[in-house]
């Protein structure tokens, strides 16, 4: 009931995935949408966040 070795090369270059082109244009969009979401906030509201202003301080 032994499984097969696996077909590891140490000192084979590693080869990358193959992943769906759409995949990848996805991936970047939803990152670039959290990042601009993350500064449009800091952006909004930095002050607030870092303990500069108290948030019910509005004038």
């Amino acid at each position: 009931m032994a499984a097969h070795p696996a077909k590891y090369l140490r000192h084979a270059p590693v080869s990358a995935p193959h992943v769906d082109p759409r995949l990848r244009w996805g991936a970047k969009l939803l990152g670039a949408t959290m990042w601009f979401y993350i500064f449009y906030r800091v952006k909004e509201d930095g002050p607030v966040m870092f303990g500069q202003k108290l948030p019910f301080e509005h004038h």
